[in-house]
């Protein structure tokens, strides 16, 4: 215990660097039960930078037996108090312990230590904290006057865009996409989609990505992003949202569910069944998600919800964004929404960490903070989100502050997200401004970058006004375009 000060500056200089860190407690758990302590302890000592009470856990765990680490008395006492201070798991339980049997000196000189650290730690971890506008709280997000947007999208598809053609032979066969061949025509049967969608200040959709799909779905998603829904509002300006939206025989009542999509509704039912049956908190997170997907299968008033809220409580990281999700959507507590989904973000859940990002740079009760928000972005990133990285390039190339502005870093980024986002307008006003802003510039390329995305994003029903008068400050006045 000689070394008590000694060991806590040690503790206190392994900061993490404000940049990418790409958290990952999911797979820092599996490292842990396969024993490779060396990785799971770097990975829980990011978690515990952006302040993960299971991180903290694991750590004072891992200090107290020398997994991975040397054995250290005052970092496990340390890592354990603040996993106490969340009231995580048996923390408070093994704390007590562990100085119990401490003499007066020692217990004198720890708790001081314990302060020093806390107040560090809390420091640092305020660099990655969504800050809420408290004068903000009083006001709501509407929808051209109404209170929330419609969620439920009834599309009528042609029979092309169905699936149904000609074709040859005959006999009667299921092929993939629930497509049933009868007499030599195919018929595809009502599909499901639903999707989590950002909402533009122009009530255009933006970025969707598909949460659950069975069968055929292309039609029902090219016709959606077609259609804008009605433009979010705030204390009467523009403002971007978030929004799910249920497509095909997920936007029926169970009836019409049963008769469209007997098989799919017969697994859904086995996945309820056995879910009351378990105490799995995985199990009961798969009940809670179908519930969310499928309201008609709640046998009580908000019975998802409440759900939900439970497995947030009792730790699981999806349950948390999926609770908070649901509050941030329903405008019911937005602190509350605020929380959960960065708790989520904190173990390192991918879309948690897309949308903290999102919150950060575009929510109405959240304070803008580009910078928390690239960590974010960049973590969600390195995990394979494509939308997560068009953003992390977007602040990198339009940031106002200067130690953000990395154009060559948003090269790299563009270069990542070329592939999954070539159909996105975003990107191509993205490249023709980093063409403007390389050391090598090429005018014409952003010219017709530019061009290409004015052109997408009015097919998309998008506002490109901005865009356009862009272009128009390129190509009034004395500009030589030539080819380089």
């Amino acid at each position: 215990m000689k070394n008590m000060r000694k060991n806590l500056i040690a503790v206190l200089a392994i900061a993490l660097p404000f940049q990418a860190a790409s958290l990952n407690l999911l797979k820092a758990n599996d490292d842990f039960k396969d024993k490779q302590y060396d990785l799971a302890f770097q990975e829980y000592k990011q978690g515990a930078q952006v302040g993960n009470s299971h991180a903290y856990y694991q750590l004072g765990v891992m200090y107290s037996k020398g997994l991975g680490v040397e054995p250290d008395l005052v970092n496990s006492i340390l890592y354990f108090s603040l996993a106490a201070e969340q009231n995580y798991s048996q923390a408070n339980e093994i704390l007590d312990l562990m100085l119990s049997n401490l003499d007066t000196n020692q217990l004198t000189e720890v708790h001081a230590l314990l302060d020093e650290f806390k107040q560090n730690q809390d420091v640092f971890t305020q660099q990655f904290m969504p800050e809420i506008i408290e004068e903000n709280l009083a006001h709501k997000v509407t929808f051209d006057g109404k209170p929330e947007l419609e969620k439920k999208f009834f599309i009528d598809l042609d029979e092309e865009e169905l699936g149904i053609s000609p074709y040859g032979g005959s006999g009667n066969s299921v092929g993939e996409g629930g497509v049933e061949s009868f007499g030599g025509i195919i018929i595809s049967k009502p599909a499901l989609l639903i999707v989590e969608t950002d909402v533009a200040s122009d009530g255009s959709k933006r970025n969707i990505q598909k949460l659950q799909k069975h069968g055929l779905t292309r039609g029902y998603l090219d016709k959606y992003k077609l259609f804008p829904t009605a433009k979010p509002q705030f204390k009467g300006k523009p403002v971007d949202f978030v929004t799910r939206s249920y497509m095909g025989v997920a936007a029926d009542d169970a009836f019409a569910f049963v008769d469209q999509q007997p098989r799919l509704y017969g697994d859904i039912r086995k996945i309820v069944r056995a879910a009351e049956k378990s105490d799995t908190l995985e199990e009961k997170y798969q009940h809670a998600i179908a519930m969310t997907m499928f309201p008609w299968l709640e046998k009580q008033p908000n019975q998802a919800e409440n759900l939900m809220k439970n497995l947030a409580l009792r730790g699981h990281p999806a349950a948390m964004y999926e609770y908070g999700f649901m509050l941030y959507t329903k405008q019911k507590d937005i602190p509350e929404a605020v929380k959960w989904i960065t708790e989520a973000s904190k173990y390192g859940l991918a879309r948690a960490e897309y949308r903290l990002g999102k919150l950060l740079t575009s929510s109405p009760w959240v304070q803008s903070d580009e910078k928390k928000a690239l960590f974010w972005f960049e973590s969600a990133m390195e995990k394979g989100h494509d939308a997560a990285t068009l953003y992390a390039a977007k602040i990198k190339l339009t940031s106002q502050d200067p130690t953000l502005k990395d154009v060559a870093g948003a090269i790299e980024y563009l270069a990542l997200a070329e592939k999954p986002q070539r159909l996105n307008p975003e990107y191509f006003h993205l490249l023709a401004l980093s063409y403007k802003d390389r050391p090598a510039r090429d005018f014409k390329l952003v010219i017709d970058n530019l061009e290409r995305a004015i052109w997408m994003g009015n097919q998309a029903n998008w506002d490109t006004s901005e865009w356009q008068d862009l272009l128009s400050q390129f190509t009034t006045g004395k500009v030589t375009i030539a080819d380089s």
